[in-house]
């Protein structure tokens, strides 16, 4: 179900300051706002969104070029991007989070109960679903980590 393109992905796009922007724009807080955690002016804020996003964008890129995804859209705040897989024909969608860094998800009917990935995969979900603040339901815990991802990325459909 879920596949890490790999550990040179993690973080290598983001500086650490950037990182922290990025996460703090993601909770929809103003520019004056992160300036004011950041201890930075608001211009500075400012300029610092289309260098992110030109950074976030550029990793969601190679990795469509990587994995061979044809690219759907892009949602560069909050760091998604659905994809289609043409060799599999099947949807995929790119996360990029604090918690996992740049993973993808191949929305596939699996056999997730006999996987040795399994709990790897409802950890790395649960995260993203925590980092977004996305509430999972007793049952979207249970459910296997396909139908979790598409719970928690399913808001991103179709984002342009």
């Amino acid at each position: 179900m879920g596949d890490t393109i790999g550990l040179a992905f993690k973080y290598c796009y983001l500086t650490g300051r950037e990182i922290r922007l990025w996460g703090l724009r993601r909770r929809e807080l103003t520019q004056s706002q992160i300036g004011r955690i950041l201890g930075i002016s608001r211009q500075a804020v400012h300029k610092a969104y289309p260098l992110i996003d030109s950074k976030v964008e550029r990793a969601f890129k190679e990795a469509a070029e990587t994995g061979n995804l044809e690219i759907r859209s892009i949602n560069l705040v909050d760091g998604v991007m659905e994809a289609y897989s043409v060799a599999q024909d099947i949807q995929v969608f790119v996360s990029m989070s604090n918690a996992n860094g740049l993973k993808i998800w191949y929305l596939y009917e699996g056999n997730c109960g006999q996987c040795k990935l399994e709990r790897s995969c409802r950890r790395a979900l649960e995260a993203e679903a925590e980092e977004r603040g996305i509430p999972l339901s007793d049952q979207d815990r249970r459910d296997a980590p396909t139908r979790l991802a598409l719970r928690i990325f399913s808001r991103y459909m179709g984002d342009a």
